[in-house]
Order: structure tokens, then C-alpha cells, then sequence
């Protein structure tokens, strides 16, 4: 780790410390049981943007990058779309859960917030220096593990989500990112050069509109309505 690295990653959990997803209302609702199911499933049609277009962000950046990096994002990209268990499939049983159909999930228009998430990642990882790309990537990744950990035991917990399926999107990220979080360091440790404060205001960027789309999703108890279209009937069990 050279000083320079040491300082970026000092400076990166800081910023990603104060905007971590867990401190966001609407976990801290999903793991006390109080998360409206109506939230829930606007939750799963709008993210699922996020997570079918996480893909396209590695491979924007893998085809701009060499070496090391290209490596590093490259085994990243081979388990996000692992033709065994591809990640937005996973998403999409995870929806299918919560009563919420994968016609809704194709099909729903994204809010302004959700565009703003993906907008923001495709623009940071097709242009501008590769260290603000993986700062974002990073700032995403590094807190994946402990979410996805809470929201499983909540799903199962409050929301009646038991079965494999409907789980197993949150059960592989809990690991797999541990490893991705650990590469993403691993390289802004070695090779993150380049402005300092640039990079974190990548950083901070990316957390801005993370937090953005829990608060477009977020529907206090006393305002949840489910609206007709997810009123549909639950597999048994779920």
C-alpha cells in the first residue's frame, strides 16, 4: 500500500461510513419488520435497474483497461453473469417473492432517482480516469456484504420469504462481495493515483444517488397503499 493509496481509502470509507446504505430509513425499516410491502416491491422493480445494468458497467470499463485492472473487473463481470445463476435472474426470483412479476420489473418506467443511479455509474465507468470508476464500484461493493446479510435475515424474518430462490440474490452477495470489496481495494491501494479529492467526489457522487432511490421508494406506513397491479396471488410458502 503506498501513502498515497492509504490516504484514499482512509478518506473513501470515511465518506462511504457516513452514507452507508444500513443508516438509510428505509433498511433500518426493512430490518425492523416496519418496511411497507408496497415499499418493498417498488424497491424491487426500481433496483432491479440498478442490478441488470451493473454488467454493461463492467464491461464499459473492462474495455477500456489493461493489465491488473482489466483482470480484476473481469472476474467480477464472469460472476455477475455466471450462465448457472446470472445476477438480475436471481433479482428477478427474488421479486417474484414479494409478489411483484417480472413483466412489472421489465416493464416499470425508472423514477428520476433510479435514472440518476444509472446514469451516474455507466457515465463514471465509460469515461474519465479508471480511478474514479472502480472509487464508485468500490463505494457500491464495499457495503454489499453486511446489506445484503441484513436484508436476507429481514426477508425471512417480517416478510415471509423463505424458500432458496427467493434468497439466493442477498445469500451470494453477502460472499461474493467480500472478495469484490477486497480486489477494489486491493488496486485503489496500489495504482489509485490521480487527484484525491476527485476521487472521492466520485465516491461521493455515487453514494448521493444510492441514497436517492431509497428515498424515491421510501413510503411511511401511513401512506402504503399496494397498488393493484401487485396484488397478486403468492406462490405457496412465499
Amino acid at each position: 500500500m503506498t501513502l498515497l493509496g492509504d490516504d484514499l481509502l482512509l478518506r473513501l470509507d470515511a465518506r462511504i461510513d457516513q452514507k452507508h446504505l444500513l443508516k438509510h430509513p428505509f433498511y433500518q425499516d426493512w430490518q425492523a419488520g416496519k418496511l411497507p410491502r408496497a415499499s418493498l416491491q417498488l424497491y424491487a422493480t426500481q433496483y432491479y435497474r440498478h442490478v441488470d445494468a451493473f454488467p454493461g458497467y463492467l464491461k464499459t470499463l473492462a474495455a477500456r483497461t489493461n493489465g491488473a485492472l482489466r483482470s480484476v473487473i473481469l472476474q467480477n463481470l464472469a460472476e455477475e453473469t455466471d450462465p448457472r445463476a446470472p445476477h438480475p435472474r436471481l433479482w428477478r426470483d427474488f421479486a417474484a417473492a414479494i409478489g411483484v412479476p417480472e413483466e412489472t420489473l421489465t416493464s416499470s418506467p425508472m423514477l428520476p432517482a433510479t435514472q440518476t443511479l444509472v446514469e451516474t455509474y455507466r457515465r463514471f465507468c465509460a469515461e474519465g480516469p479508471a480511478c474514479h470508476a472502480v472509487a464508485v464500484l468500490y463505494a457500491y461493493e464495499s457495503q454489499v456484504p453486511e446489506t445484503a446479510a441484513e436484508k436476507l435475515e429481514g426477508l425471512r424474518r417480517f416478510y415471509g420469504v423463505t424458500r432458496p430462490e427467493g434468497l439466493a440474490y442477498f445469500a451470494v452477495h453477502q460472499e461474493a462481495d467480500k472478495a469484490h470489496r477486497a480486489a477494489w481495494r486491493n488496486w485503489l491501494a496500489a495504482d489509485g493515483y490521480g487527484s484525491l479529492d476527485r476521487t472521492v467526489a466520485a465516491a461521493e457522487e455515487a453514494l448521493d444517488a444510492l441514497w436517492g432511490v431509497l428515498d424515491a421508494v421510501h413510503r411511511p406506513q401511513r401512506q402504503a397503499t399496494a397498488s393493484p397491479k401487485y396484488k397478486t396471488a403468492r406462490a405457496s410458502g412465499r
